[in-house]
């Protein structure tokens, strides 16, 4: 088992690249440790360009990014956890919801960061077996251990401007309390971090929202990315682009939780506790429904 761990692992790290997904927009593929997949995304206009996350501190994002562009980097996280945050250090400024600064001092911190790790690794024995080869290790460690960075509010415009290109945004609770999306008004765009990904949603986090405020969040996007005839989804997380039909997929699988329809079992993954909620290839890990905890 050890033996292929060990170079499952391998391989899977040499698929970190960047590549070109749409005019002037290219995804960073990461895949920490080997197992954990995270993308980040560059939106190149004519004078600067918009880097959406900077992932984990082992990263090095900027190595990617200087592969396509050197302009000017306008650098803005969707939310605040630790493999959205990591490479913040290397900027002058990041731009971050201030409902989601307590949650990214939270995950910046090398005590807090070990806890959960630990966690994990008491939860999971795989993980546990994946976590003490030496290469493993040394990149465990390093991931929790993150430069601290200067957070500014989010324009009050509501874009950034690119030079002949814009790129807005909205608050989309969830997932944590500061989430946002991003739209490249160019391309059509949509980035929402986590909040739509395939295979789920993590409401059972201590930053998360509710079942209810989560299903706003869903509904003002859909609205948001009809208005503007959107035509691609790019989240943070596995299969990408996704169908627009994650949009009532989500929809369906929150009211029938909110109606009772659909009650969870609990789960700790390690990362999130909560109760789980499964259907149409979806899942949601919560604990509170309306504003009151359900962990039971």
């Amino acid at each position: 088992m050890s033996w292929f761990l060990r170079h499952h692992a391998v391989y899977v790290m040499n698929k970190n690249k960047i590549i070109k997904i749409g005019d002037g927009i290219y995804q960073i593929k990461y895949y920490w440790l080997g197992i954990s997949n995270v993308y980040m995304f560059l939106v190149v206009g004519g004078e600067r360009a918009l880097l959406i996350d900077t992932g984990y501190s082992t990263t090095n994002v900027m190595k990617y990014v200087r592969h396509v562009t050197d302009k000017p980097i306008i650098p803005v996280n969707t939310h605040g956890h630790f493999d959205h945050i990591g490479g913040n250090g290397v900027f002058q400024k990041v731009y971050l919801s201030e409902k989601d600064w307590r949650t990214a001092r939270e995950h910046s911190d090398r005590e807090y960061l070990q806890n959960m790790l630990q966690h994990k690794m008491d939860i999971s024995r795989i993980f546990r077996m994946i976590a003490k080869l030496p290469a493993v290790k040394k990149e465990l460690e390093e991931s929790i251990d993150m430069e601290n960075c200067k957070y500014v509010p989010l324009p009050s415009e509501n874009y950034f401007e690119l030079g002949n290109r814009k790129v807005l945004f909205l608050e989309t609770p969830g997932h944590t309390q500061g989430s946002i999306c991003l739209f490249d008004e160019k391309t059509r765009s949509l980035f929402p971090g986590d909040m739509l990904c395939e295979r789920g949603v993590l409401l059972g986090l201590d930053h998360s929202t509710s079942v209810e405020e989560y299903k706003q969040s869903v509904e003002k996007t859909e609205k948001f990315y009809r208005e503007h005839s959107g035509k691609m989804i790019f989240p943070s997380h596995h299969e990408l682009p996704v169908n627009e039909n994650i949009f009532s997929r989500y929809r369906q699988l929150c009211d029938k939780i909110i109606s009772g329809e659909i009650k969870g079992r609990y789960i700790d993954d390690g990362i999130s506790q909560g109760l789980c909620a499964k259907e149409n290839n979806l899942q949601i890990i919560y604990r509170q429904i309306s504003g009151k905890e359900h962990t039971s």
